[in-house]
């Protein structure tokens, strides 16, 4: 009311005076800089001139003056000056000054910004909508997106389109030289006009996207979760492997991959702008979400139920990128950065030979591999003429100091106005990015490194002692990481009415080079294979201590050796897409083509082996070649896959009064190529030399590497490579042709409920073209195929009841399917060297999922929500990793199908703005964020690995699946000041499944593990285009450990006899065990380091 009679008061006095207004003649002088507020320097300039004032301080508190310097002017002209381009008006009349607020009545340009989208109630963009604000109208464009230049005051915008109630948003604020970023959704008109009325919001402050993405979930059909750009803006990170742990429901593995709801990455599917991405790997179903540039990204959005218009392919979430295309304002940023890890800069990092090129990620033949080789031996010349084509030596060992990071990004945006409110825009990006990282090793017992405990002895309690003893020895080293990354992205839309034509295109490249050094003790190189003897040999190799201080027993000990590996791998991900849009009466057409081609190298990778032996009081190193053995090879994997994507839907409404109905038909198709390619030699020594019969067929090498493969050594009586048949003659190549038909409908009543259901009918076929095996090898499983239906039929149903605006109620089922992707199916098993085991293929089928899930969602304020919900899951034929031992303690993992897996969990998010504890204070820019999601697992195994059909024998385990975690949650607070910007992250998740295991001693699980976050930001220069960020990222530097419950299940089950079929069942727990990690009983298999990393970087926006 006091409000009320001000305005009427300044109105009244207003329209009195203007009648009778005359210009002063009195001359004055007076200055104020810019970005003062208008009633300070109205209030000035009235004490200077001796002048009384008549104002709505509500109307114009907000308002700023660009900046007046009057010299010896009128009143008049100066009063010009100091309103020049606001939406006020003054009259004169004596010495009273009256200003008249006009900010819906004074067409204005300025430099400050409002960009926004127009919804409505379902979220859906609503094109050619009118928005006026301050004389100024623009229409929406199909993206439902609208930008109007404007000084700093304070606005009224009204939203006009055709069947939607009229929409007036009071008291919008804009600043100058910054853009306030705003979201609103329209309600569609009644079919009486009588009943029509204008919907009113009071923009009180500043909307961000994410405020904007968080009302896209609320109105979303499928349950979902997702970050915007200008949150990516406010983290660390440089890609997007880190930005999605910010994502609540999120937890990522190394930065690189992604688990949602506590399942492991292959149970997520990854998209760029609706695209489904190949594996980034060889042979493993991840996507490294690190090769892609947050320069690129407009928001990502993790789904965690499915519609029918969805390649639903996932159980764990579907998350798609989504890429820029016309901008909603012209930008230039540069960001320049530089990183120091704790563990590698400036300290010793071990490197293999480099090229000129490896900082920008291509080889420059440094790694060149020779093709086409036959398989022979040294009975014959072409073994040592071809062994000769190996010209580079990548195996020699380099010490170097390791380099901080650096990173450059430059991103470029602009938009062009056409006639008729018609544009055409492009956004781009470019970034060159450089980290030397080391993993710093300190104890693995993985595959055949020995263990630090000795086996279970039966009789501890009658000997007093422990039921397991462990000893202090350690295998250890260190892997040593070079990473660069080149990429750009360049989009380009158009935008023609209700026509919208987008033309994307992404390409990343990346060299990643791993250097592995491991140094311990196993039965097989010079050892007994006992524990308690490995420590007294550690403790001589590391210390100098001499066993019972008798030098004479020093040539006995176990020898240690030291396993070397080198991986560089080539990535290159190449994505084109083009897409239209075209709103047509009451329908939409969307079509889109799309290629994709993701292409892996490993090139001339190398293995071998350093030995060691005591002589005297000296250690001596060298190296031998066995030709039974391994000790020295070398390899190149090539592998390639290319996808067609191609599809269109039509989708138009039927309204009946308070009745909605969207009815979308649709079409999509996809055709994959895969072809895989492995080729390996192995070093081997001329048997035909003359030496004694006994040592034929090995050689010992004294000296460095470099006098052994300079090629002068590859002669008669030398040394060479050699190949077998297989590695030149055959590769994998496979083929996938998929087509999916699907009809979705969106049915709402009095924006009170909402259905989304349709069913999506998916043809598969897997074609095998030729394969690449080695029939020699024993540990490859034969077994029949197992039947694959080529028609999926699956049906969806997402129902949400909304009591008020702000709150709904969600409950969904949807079934999906997770196919065997081409790194599944390969012959060759795949080496890997941090987990010293290798991976194999077996015949196996498409998991089917059934999803169902309920949740409770309240938005309480702008960009605020708190949600809770339960989520079950009934996996048929889960596609797993099983871990197994052979007799020598060698690890063979095995990519396979369970039999049945049934999942129960539950899931909390929060995010909330603090202001409410005191308004208008620093708490108003202060967030919080958290999530934390729950489940168990029920998994059905086969016993025998030869027999999963229908009828193999199985048991029944509780534990998570393979890459599954049965807790995770992440807490998050960040502070966005209009300079000042400040975040913390903390995410963290319970035991990880990394290996299922057929007994317990196959089996591998990392430990709790949390990674934390900070920044700090702040913004210079007037315009606060200068920003200046310090992070760090794993802030607390947490130790990653493995283990397994081979040790806690040690004591026998009953008798054992034909009721035992498993080696599950055949053992139970140790008294005062558990089946999770026991200290003093369990051992660790992998203990390691990753580092601080701390970060600084600039950014300037043009």
């Amino acid at each position: 009311m006091k409000r009320l009679k001000c305005g009427l008061t300044v109105a009244a006095v207003f329209f009195t005076v203007a009648t009778e207004a005359q210009e002063l003649v009195q001359k004055v002088s007076f200055s104020v800089p810019a970005s003062r507020p208008l009633i300070e320097v109205l209030e000035d300039f009235a004490g200077k001139t001796g002048m009384r004032l008549a104002y709505s301080k509500i109307d114009i508190k907000e308002l700023k003056v660009k900046g007046v310097k009057c010299e010896n002017t009128s009143v008049n002209n100066c009063l010009k000056d100091i309103t020049n381009g606001l939406p006020v008006a003054f009259r004169l009349r004596g010495d009273l000054i009256s200003i008249k607020y006009e900010g819906t009545g004074i067409s204005v340009t300025g430099d400050g910004r409002i960009t926004g989208k127009i919804v409505d109630e379902v979220g859906n963009p609503v094109a050619g909508a009118e928005v006026t604000v301050a004389k100024k109208t623009v229409l929406t464009d199909n993206n439902g997106d609208f930008v109007v230049d404007l000084p700093s005051g304070i606005y009224t915008l009204t939203v006009k389109a055709s069947k939607y109630s009229p929409l007036r948003v009071e008291k919008l604020s804009v600043n100058t030289n910054e853009t306030n970023t705003v979201s609103f959704a329209m309600k569609q008109a009644p079919d009486k006009i009588t009943d029509i009325r204008e919907v009113v919001i009071t923009g009180t402050r500043k909307a961000d996207t994410q405020a904007g993405l968080l009302a896209q979930q609320k109105k979303a059909a499928q349950m979902s979760d997702g970050i915007s750009a200008e949150q990516i803006a406010k983290t660390p990170d440089n890609d997007v492997g880190g930005t999605l742990k910010r994502v609540t429901g999120i937890t990522t593995i190394d930065n690189k991959y992604v688990v949602v709801r506590s399942m492991g990455e292959r149970w997520n599917t990854a998209a760029m702008d609706g695209i489904n991405l190949p594996s980034t790997e060889a042979y493993n179903q991840n996507f490294s979400f690190d090769i892609i540039p947050t320069a690129m990204v407009e928001s990502i959005v993790v789904s965690k139920t499915a519609t029918p218009d969805m390649n639903a392919s996932f159980a764990g979430g579907y998350v798609e990128v989504r890429t820029k295309d016309i901008p909603n304002e012209n930008f230039t940023t540069v960001s320049v950065g530089t990183s120091y890890n704790d563990q590698s800069a400036f300290k010793e990092f071990l490197t293999r030979k480099r090229g000129k090129y490896d900082y920008f990620g291509y080889d420059d033949g440094t790694r060149d591999f020779p093709k086409g080789l036959e398989a022979t031996d040294w009975n014959n010349p072409l073994f040592f003429e071809q062994s000769k084509r190996f010209t580079n030596d990548n195996f020699s060992t380099f010490s170097t100091t390791g380099d901080m990071g650096s990173n450059v990004q430059v991103a470029l945006g602009r938009s062009f106005a056409l006639k008729n409110n018609n544009k055409w825009g492009f956004a781009g990006a470019f970034t060159v990015r450089n980290e030397q990282n080391k993993l710093d090793i300190d104890h693995t017992g993985r595959g055949n490194w020995l263990d630090t405990t000795a086996p279970y002895d039966p009789n501890w309690q009658a000997n007093g002692t422990d039921p397991i003893v462990f000893y202090n020895f350690k295998n250890k080293g260190a892997s040593y990481n070079y990473n660069s990354t080149l990429a750009g992205m360049l989009n380009f839309g158009l935008q023609l009415g209700k026509n919208r034509i987008s033309f994307r295109n992404s390409y990343t490249h990346i060299y990643d080079n791993t250097l592995t050094r491991i140094t311990g003790w196993n039965e097989y190189t010079g050892g007994s294979g006992m524990a308690a003897n490995a420590e007294a040999s550690y403790n001589y190799f590391y210390n100098g201590i001499i066993p019972n201080n008798n030098p004479s027993q020093i040539k006995d000990l176990d020898k240690p050796y030291t396993d070397n590996t080198n991986y560089p791998i080539y990535q290159t991900l190449l994505q084109n897409k083009l897409e239209g849009n075209h709103k047509v009466g009451n329908a939409e057409i969307n079509w889109f083509a799309a290629r994709t081609g993701v292409k892996s190298d490993t090139k001339d990778y190398t293995q071998y082996l350093s030995l060691y032996d005591f002589i005297g009081s000296e250690i001596l190193n060298y190296h031998r070649i066995y030709n039974s053995g391994s000790n020295f090879y070398r390899g190149y994997i090539a592998n390639k896959e290319t996808d067609y994507n191609y599809g269109a839907s039509l989708k138009w409404n039927i309204d009946k009064g308070n009745f909605k109905n969207d009815i979308k038909l649709g079409y999509a198709g996809v055709i994959k190529n895969n072809t895989n390619q492995q080729e390996k030699f192995f070093l081997r020594v001329d048997e035909n030399r003359d030496v004694p019969n006994s040592e034929k067929n090995f050689i010992t090498m004294h000296g460095s590497l470099a006098q052994w493969f300079d090629g002068s050594k590859y002669v008669p009586g030398g040394i060479g490579w050699q190949t077998r048949p297989l590695y030149k003659n055959d590769r994998y190549e496979g083929k996938v042709t998929q087509n999916a038909f699907y009809v979705m409908l969106d049915n709402r009543w009095k924006n009170m409920f909402r259905l989304v259901w349709g069913v999506r009918a998916e043809y598969f076929k897997y074609d095998l073209i030729s394969q690449q095996l080695d029939l020699s090898d024993n540990q490859t499983v034969k077994k029949e195929p197992i039947d694959d239906k080529p028609w999926q039929w699956m049906p969806s149903v997402n129902f949400t009841y909304s009591p008020t605006n702000k709150i709904n109620v969600r409950l969904a089922y949807n079934k999906t399917v997770i196919r065997p992707q081409f790194n599944e199916r390969t012959g060759l098993p795949y080496f890997d060297p941090v987990a010293n085991g290798l991976i194999y293929n077996t015949e196996m089928t498409s998991s089917v999922v059934k999803n169902y899930d309920f949740k409770f969602e309240w938005f309480p304020g702008l960009g605020e929500i708190f949600s809770a919900g339960l989520y079950y899951k009934d996996i048929d034929r889960p596609i797993e990793r099983e871990g197994r031992l052979s007799n020598e303690g060698n690890l063979f993992l095995y990519n396979g199908n369970s039999k049945n897996a049934k999942l129960k969990g539950v899931e909390v998010e929060v995010r909330k703005n603090l202001g409410f504890i005191a308004e208008e204070s620093l708490l108003e820019k202060l967030f919080i964020s958290g999530n934390f999601t729950y489940n168990t697992t029920k998994v059905i195994a086969f016993k025998d690995q030869y027999k999963t059909g229908d009828n193999g024998e199985t048991y029944e385990v509780e534990r998570p699946l393979y890459g599954q975690t049965p807790y995770a949650y992440n807490l998050g607070m960040t502070y966005d000041g209009g300079r000042l910007g400040a975040s913390f992250l903390y995410n963290a998740k319970g035991d990880q499944y990394i290996t299922v295991g057929y007994d317990y001693n196959g089996e591998e699980i990392q430990r709790p593990y949390a990674v934390a976050d900070a920044q700090l930001s702040y913004k210079f220069l007037r315009d606060k285009n200068l920003e200046v960020k310090f992070n760090v990222r794993n802030l607390f530097n947490r130790v990653k450990e493995f283990y397994n419950n081979f040790n806690s299940y040690s004591v026998p089950n009953g008798s054992g006899g034909s009721n035992i079929s498993t080696d599950r069942e055949a053992w139970k727990l140790l008294p005062g065990a558990t089946d999770k990690y026991d200290k003093d009983i369990d051992k660790i298999t992998f203990r390691a380091y990753s580092g601080r990393i701390f970060g600084l970087s600039v950014n300037y926006t043009f």
